[in-house]
């Protein structure tokens, strides 16, 4: 659109066509990402060929003086600035303060629409009250409970079960390369519940250290390789789903013999990068652990797990609690990383060093405190100004949009520097800097509405929270 202003001598761009251009943009990419299969034929339904769809025809019919304007939208333009003479014409009869009089209560009726849909879906259901409002004592017992069980989750006999069957089915597709299998996610960082998914990286002819913005065909190939032979062994895997339009093709299927959905790719190994460096943090300040655990039950029952992922979640708990000192900003974990053995995968850099709190200058943070957290939490994110500024775990500190390019390190400054389509996509409402990827925003699926239902839940909860330690 800038492009055809350039050349075309206007001046500016309609301020509404360019939104609604990003609404449908925003929509069809968050399709993409979420979609859990490709639109097929059905019984039902069918695809059309686009040529056929030139077959048919778009009348225009003014609404006003019935008339039939054609097929050309230039002719309805000039036809909606000069020819309509249509008698009462509200637009022509008003005065002009009559004019902005309607076009004020349109406004306030649109707005309200709009309050009534928002307070529809912010309806904290009994289970999240009751969640909120849970006692100290049973809480902390409750996220005990929760600790111990995502520790335990992280080295179990099924993970052998599964990569043993896998690679069973695997290894005669690629009979000369080399087939590793990484295991990542929540249950290896240890917040893992026995629903969660099992990631696994599957590394067919070393391609660790290769870094695909977005996967290429080679990519492709093998993971429709690898999924026609699950579909032929239906008994060890089971309700296989291809999702291959995302940024990173998965395949989510359940290993029949253990129950465990599995989401398997073949192009992302920094997934493993990030599960070391929360499980690093988890064992750095345990407090975060636990919060974590916390927020990710909060965000099931409210009924958002599906809008926010938990790595989104988690990267918003650690920057709340960077930005109080109780954990280092991610940068300085690389400040002394020997670059000559350091494992770089792509632009981005996979080795971070391991200190100890004493090391970083930090307190050890009790886990008494958390409630005080939670609220804390809440208050934080309520008053966080998302349309200037960036969720920067990588800094650890509130940076705003506009100055982020001049905090970010020499490798990603040099990534970005010949294609600006791979700079970090800073026109969204949510802007969540994975702190290994830089050039990853980890919400850039969450559209305005969405954003708006997340503060509203923040909003009613903190309220419960605040209600309960009062009493």
């Amino acid at each position: 659109m800038n492009k055809i202003c350039a050349t075309r001598d206007y001046f500016i761009l309609d301020p509404q066509l360019v939104e609604a251009l990003e609404n449908v943009m925003t929509t069809i990419n968050d399709f993409i990402e979420k979609a859990n299969t490709e639109i097929v034929p059905t019984a039902k339904t069918q695809l059309i060929e686009m040529g056929k769809l030139h077959k048919l025809q778009r009348i225009y019919h003014c609404g006003q003086c019935k008339a039939d304007l054609g097929t050309r939208a230039s002719k309805v333009a000039l036809h909606l600035a000069e020819d309509c003479k249509l008698k009462g014409n509200v637009n022509e009869t008003l005065t002009k303060d009559a004019r902005e009089e309607l076009k004020k209560q349109r406004k306030e009726r649109a707005e309200k629409r709009k309050e009534q849909r928002l307070t529809k879906a912010v309806a904290l259901k009994k289970k999240a009250r009751l969640f909120l409002a849970t006692d100290p004592i049973t809480a902390f017992t409750q996220l005990s409970t929760a600790v111990q069980i995502g520790e335990k989750l992280k080295c179990i006999p099924d993970y052998a079960a599964i990569e043993n069957d896998l690679l069973e089915q695997i290894k005669p597709l690629f009979p000369n390369q080399a087939i590793k299998i990484y295991k990542f996610g929540s249950r290896m960082s240890g917040i893992g519940t026995r629903d969660s998914d099992l990631d696994l990286f599957i590394d067919i002819g070393d391609t660790f250290k290769v870094y695909q913005n977005r996967a290429n065909d080679a990519t492709l190939a093998k993971l429709k390789k690898v999924k026609q032979v699950l579909i032929n062994h239906k008994k060890s895997w089971k309700g296989l789903v291809a999702v291959e339009k995302a940024r990173v093709p998965i395949l989510k299927v359940i290993h029949g013999p253990t129950s465990i959905e599995c989401d398997m790719n073949f192009s992302n190994s920094l997934g493993f990068i990030n599960t070391n460096l929360m499980e690093y943090i988890y064992g750095l300040q345990p407090t975060a652990r636990v919060l974590c655990i916390y927020m990710k039950r909060w965000l099931q029952l409210i009924g958002m797990k599906n809008d926010f992922n938990t790595y989104s979640i988690n990267l918003m708990v650690i920057f709340y609690l960077q930005t109080l000192e109780h954990l280092p900003p991610i940068a300085k974990l690389f400040e002394d990383v020997n670059m000559e053995t350091a494992l770089v995968i792509g632009p981005w850099l996979g080795t971070f060093t391991s200190k100890n709190l004493q090391a970083l200058k930090i307190k050890y943070l009790d886990t008494g405190k958390l409630f005080d957290l939670i609220e804390g939490f809440f208050k934080f994110y309520l008053e966080f100004d998302y349309n200037r500024n960036v969720i920067c775990p990588y800094q650890g500190s509130v940076i705003s949009k506009k100055d982020l390019h001049t905090c970010m390190p020499e490798r990603y400054l040099n990534f970005v520097a010949n294609n600006k389509d791979l700079e970090i996509e800073l026109n969204k409402p949510l802007v969540v800097q994975d702190p290994i990827q830089l050039n990853h925003n980890v919400t850039k699926g969450i559209v305005d509405f969405t954003l708006k239902v997340f503060v509203e839940f923040m909003s009613k909860s903190r309220q419960i929270v605040l209600q309960f330690k009062r009493q």
